[in-house]
């Protein structure tokens, strides 16, 4: 079973009058999610897809381009955002006999979480600034966990700190560590399981140019990498 993690860009967090800053050498055409979206697609792939960053305008167009094949379940929507954006869990269609959809929040920061037979999914999208507020966040998740079941978490988690990762110890990854966020080193997107007897994954991640930041953006149409995990 392949499970895939993706922070997908959403529009609103997108400065248009100075993209230059983060995405030197990219028409503000290029950047808007309009354009970007038929790149984003070829990435979105698997039996259980967790996207971060997602607007109610990409829910939808998601259900017109893979609602014959993909559940596209409720948008978990956080609180805190200017603009509506959230976490976006899709399943493919007869691979679990029931499945069940609620929001978890962290203060004002939401969790799709996922029951799918005998599985429950987070996606998670963790804290921008502050790792203290990170780790409150993870520890409040993990409060919730029934390890009678299988579980898997991934998404965004903002940080590769030792401490917050090791939380999630008793988690299976096995991953080769690389960057999953432009040209910056820390790699900060993951997905972890439990209960599964195997597991392995990897980074889509081929830029080793010097003008990565622009690369990034028009191979994967986001500023993230996408994360797969096979896991059985």
């Amino acid at each position: 079973m392949i499970i895939t993690s993706f922070n997908i860009l959403a529009d609103v967090f997108i400065d248009f009058n100075n993209p230059e800053v983060y995405y030197p050498t990219i028409d503000k055409r290029t950047l808007k999610m309009k354009y970007r979206f038929n790149t984003l697609i070829k990435y979105i792939r698997g039996d259980i897809i967790m996207l971060q960053e997602v607007t109610p305008y990409i829910r939808r167009k998601l259900m017109t381009l893979v609602g014959d094949h993909y559940i596209v379940l409720p948008l978990s929507v956080h609180k805190s955002d200017t603009e509506t954006t959230g976490n976006l869990t899709l399943i493919k269609k007869n691979k679990f006999k029931t499945i069940y959809h609620t929001t978890l929040y962290n203060n004002k920061n939401a969790v799709s979480v996922v029951n799918a037979d005998d599985i429950d999914i987070y996606n998670i999208h963790l804290n921008d600034v502050s790792n203290v507020i990170r780790t409150k966040e993870l520890k409040h998740i993990i409060s919730t966990f029934n390890k009678n079941r299988k579980i898997i978490i991934g998404g965004d988690f903002n940080s590769d700190n030792q401490k917050l990762h090791h939380l999630l110890s008793d988690f299976k990854m096995n991953i080769e560590a690389k960057s999953t966020y432009l040209c910056e080193s820390p790699m900060i997107d993951y997905i972890y399981v439990y209960g599964f007897t195997k597991a392995t994954g990897y980074i889509h991640n081929t830029i080793n140019d010097k003008k990565c930041y622009s690369s990034t953006i028009k191979k994967y149409g986001s500023d993230h990498h996408p994360v797969y995990v096979n896991v059985s």
